[in-house]
């Protein structure tokens, strides 16, 4: 399987005219197919390598072990989530059978400064769970988080 790529260095090098009209183009692809990826991006190779590690790692622990970070009740949005945890099929009222797919999340690491939305930091800005079991794990994907923020910003 192949996604469109984006070329990010490409993106840097051009006017607002060129950036506007590669802007537009990303929205193609992801109306059309919901995927990219991206080239020239500037995440450093070795933190890419580690969080990629670090969840192999993770997902390849104990049954017993992924399930002490799992989700403390459905709806919440970090920590683990097993086969049969969700159902992201489910489209347009149809429910569809649950996933087969296991899963972690974790949020950002910091509360933007001001924010009192009682709603976004209960739910956006809830606490991560992290493993016990993989010291590694917390400190790849906090780094990959904050490349990946970064070129967002």
């Amino acid at each position: 399987m192949s996604f469109p790529v984006f070329d990010l260095s490409a993106f840097e090098r051009s006017d607002d005219k060129g950036k506007r009209q590669m802007g537009r183009e990303v929205d193609l692809i992801c109306r059309a197919s919901g995927f990219l990826a991206v080239q020239n991006h500037g995440i450093p190779e070795d933190v890419i390598a580690k969080v990629w590690q670090a969840a192999h790692d993770f997902f390849d622990l104990p049954p017993e072990e992924k399930d002490k970070v799992r989700a403390p009740y459905p709806g919440y949005p970090y920590g683990y989530l097993g086969p049969g945890a969700e159902a992201l099929a489910k489209s347009k009222g149809v429910d569809s059978p649950p996933d087969l797919k296991e899963s972690f999340n974790g949020g950002p690491l910091a509360v933007p400064p001001g924010l009192t939305d009682q709603e976004a930091l209960n739910f956006c800005y809830a606490a991560t769970i992290w493993p016990d079991a993989r010291p590694d794990f917390r400190p790849a994907w906090e780094a990959y988080y904050r490349a990946v923020t970064d070129l967002a910003a």
